[in-house]
C-alpha cells in the first residue's frame, strides 16, 4: 500500500489504519463463515488464511512503527484469532465427513441422550477405540 509523507502533526500510526482495517474485516468474514453449516462454512477458511497473513505484516509493521502505541498489542491479539480461525475451520475441512455427520445428527437430537450419543459417535470416528482382548 502506498504510504504519503506525514504533516508535521500527523499521527505516526496513520499510515497503518489500512493493515488494521483489513486484518479485522478479514477476522469478521472469518468469524461470521464459522456460524454457517457445512458445507459454507469452510468459505471462511480463506478468509482466516488471508487474515493471518495481513495480520503477521500488520504485526510487523506495528513492532517497526515508533508511534503505534497500542498496536503492539492489537495486532497480535487479532492475528492470533486469525490462527485460532484457521486452525478450526481447518481441522473442519480435514475431517470434513465426520462433522458433517455430526451436525447432522445433533440437528435431529432432541433429547440429552441423542446428544451425547452423537458425541459418542464423531469421537469413536476421529479417535477409534481398538477392540479389546479377552483374556
Amino acid at each position: 500500500m502506498a504510504v504519503k509523507p506525514l504533516s508535521p502533526g500527523a499521527d505516526p500510526a496513520r499510515p497503518m489504519f489500512a493493515w488494521v482495517r483489513a486484518t479485522i474485516l478479514l477476522m469478521a468474514a472469518a468469524y461470521a463463515a464459522s456460524f454457517a453449516h457445512l458445507p459454507w462454512r469452510l468459505v471462511g477458511l480463506p478468509f482466516a488464511v488471508a487474515g493471518l497473513v495481513v495480520g503477521f505484516i500488520t504485526c510487523l509493521k506495528a513492532f517497526g512503527n515508533p508511534g503505534a502505541g497500542f498496536l503492539r498489542l492489537a495486532a497480535p491479539i487479532a492475528t492470533l484469532a486469525c490462527a485460532l480461525f484457521t486452525a478450526t475451520l481447518g481441522a473442519q475441512a480435514l475431517f470434513y465427513q465426520p462433522s458433517l455427520e455430526y451436525q447432522r445428527c445433533m440437528a435431529d437430537a432432541l433429547t440429552l441422550g441423542s446428544q451425547q450419543q452423537c458425541l459418542n459417535n464423531l469421537q469413536n470416528q476421529l479417535l477409534p477405540v481398538p477392540p479389546r482382548k479377552a483374556p
